[in-house]
């Protein structure tokens, strides 16, 4: 669940041993950072923060190393810079990814221009449904 607050940062919220454990996201439009991660490990069926956040894991600035969630860190990254760039051509994203991945010494998981696309369009649909959740109002997301 997000929770849109005033200032720098809104929330995701975890269920924890009972309690709900908030995570700071920075607002970086159209939609906050963690929620990037949603649209991407959804679309993908792939295991990143959102999903190890939801199994209990800790949110502390790095978690334990896995390849999985390195590559997808990085896809998140890209999918950010593709939402603030105009979405050039999907092929260009897929290129960044790698280059990213390299930079960072992560291993890239295959991608194709459609799963670019509906990674996109999940994007859009989040970003339609957070605009219209006022301030100190919350988003329920599934897993």
């Amino acid at each position: 669940m997000f929770e849109k607050r005033v200032g720098k940062y809104d929330a995701m919220l975890v269920m924890k041993d009972g309690a709900w454990e908030a995570t700071d996201c920075p607002k970086q439009a159209p939609i906050p950072h963690d929620m990037f991660h949603y649209a991407v490990e959804t679309v993908l069926a792939r295991r990143g923060f959102i999903h190890r956040r939801a199994s209990g894991e800790g949110a502390g600035f790095r978690m334990e190393t896995s390849t999985e969630s390195e590559g997808v860190e990085r896809l998140v990254e890209t999918m950010q810079a593709d939402s603030w760039s105009g979405r050039p051509d999907a092929s260009e994203v897929i290129d960044l990814f790698h280059t990213t991945c390299e930079a960072r010494g992560d291993k890239p998981f295959p991608l194709t221009s459609e799963d670019i696309q509906a990674i996109r369009e999940a994007i859009d649909e989040l970003s339609a449904r957070w605009v219209a959740v006022p301030i100190g109002g919350r988003m329920v997301l599934e897993l």
